[in-house]
């Protein structure tokens, strides 16, 4: 019995062999290369002993200046790609031998140092703000350096608002507001007077204050709009003379549109030189269902308009396709005016103006 289990085992076995498949041996990875190391050691390095700096409360007209010191405290070369800010009201420049503008790029030597000249321009930017100076370099830990600039920026004479916006208004309803004239801090002012330079909009009072807060001292000056000006847009001017020394005047522009039952936008066409595409002009009424344009003509015939009428849910909507002449006549200033006729008894004729080009 046994020799018979022993004779099956010798047969088998080969067999079993023959049928196991032949062992591949597993390829090799093919995951990328790994990322070399620096070399932090024998890198370059770029550091500013004072990374920010605040002017404190500067007075708004002329530019300030700050000069940042920068050093190379690695072992290799600093080599500078770029120098910006975070915003045009900032320029920033590294300085090179003799205090001229260096050229990029620009390289520090191991151990050295180089000057980073940053300007604000203050005039027409009251209040605080933080702007970033960013220094791009081949320092491969900090390749983009920031460094920050702080101030506070007071007028002479401050206006809140410094511009008065006075759009959407309808016709025949009256409208005030008013503007908040200052001193610097720790100042007195007195206003001597306030008018409207352009007999447009009326100044209606001027009252002395003191803002609680910071104790500074002014008045505030009323405007209104009179309940017959007529439909469209208007600008003016708020002139107010003040006992300041230094700054004895300050003008608050006015700007502002009377709305009727139908609005129209844009409100001014531009073209450009031999301009092909035509400038749309689309009209909105407070009862649309009535409302249409009879006509509309060019005063000087530069530009050709053609009324566009759609039909949306049943409703008549209309619109204007103005195309400008491709060959404006040589002594043309390119000045031209719409003239759009309308059902509307309020707004029976609406004048936009035109100006092509050439």
């Amino acid at each position: 019995m046994k020799s018979s289990s022993a004779l099956f085992a010798l047969i088998v076995a080969p067999t079993l062999a023959l049928a196991q498949p032949a062992r591949v041996a597993a390829p090799a990875s093919s995951g990328p290369a790994p990322t070399p190391a620096v070399d932090t050691a024998n890198a370059p390095k770029i550091t500013c002993g004072k990374p920010k700096f605040d002017f404190g409360t500067v007075t708004e007209g002329p530019d300030i200046t700050h000069e940042f010191v920068i050093h190379n405290r690695g072992r290799g070369p600093l080599r500078i790609t770029n120098v910006s800010t975070s915003c045009g009201c900032t320029a920033a420049v590294l300085q090179g031998a003799g205090g001229q503008n260096a050229t990029m790029p620009t390289v520090i030597p191991a151990g050295g140092r180089g000057i980073v000249k940053a300007t604000y321009h203050t005039n027409g930017r009251p209040g605080h703000a933080t702007k970033i100076i960013t220094v791009s370099s081949n320092d491969p830990v900090n390749p983009s350096f920031q460094m920050q600039l702080d101030m506070t920026v007071e007028r002479e004479v401050d206006t809140q608002p410094d511009r008065i916006y006075l759009y959407g208004l309808k016709r025949g309803e009256a409208h005030t507001s008013s503007v908040t004239v200052l001193a610097k801090t720790g100042e007195t002012l007195q206003v001597l007077s306030a008018a409207a330079t352009g007999n447009v909009v009326t100044v209606t009072g001027v009252t002395p204050y003191e803002d609680p807060q910071t104790k500074r001292t002014g008045a505030i000056v009323q405007v209104d709009v009179p309940v017959t000006l007529g439909y469209g847009s208007f600008t003016d001017n708020i002139l107010i003379k003040t006992d300041n020394p230094k700054k004895p005047e300050v003008t608050v522009p006015v700007q502002g549109e009377i709305v009727g039952p139908v609005q129209y936008n844009p409100k001014n066409l531009s073209f450009s030189p031999h301009q092909d595409m035509p400038v749309t002009v689309t009209f909105t009424a407070q009862d649309p269902e009535k409302f249409a344009i009879r006509s509309v003509e060019s005063l000087h015939h530069l530009v050709r308009p053609s009324i566009v009428k759609t039909n949306v849910n049943g409703m008549d909507q209309y619109a204007l396709a103005v195309y400008v002449l491709k060959n404006l006549p040589k002594d043309s200033d390119g000045k031209d005016e719409l003239d759009v006729y309308t059902n509307d008894p309020e707004m029976p004729k609406i004048t936009i103006d035109v100006q092509a080009n050439k």
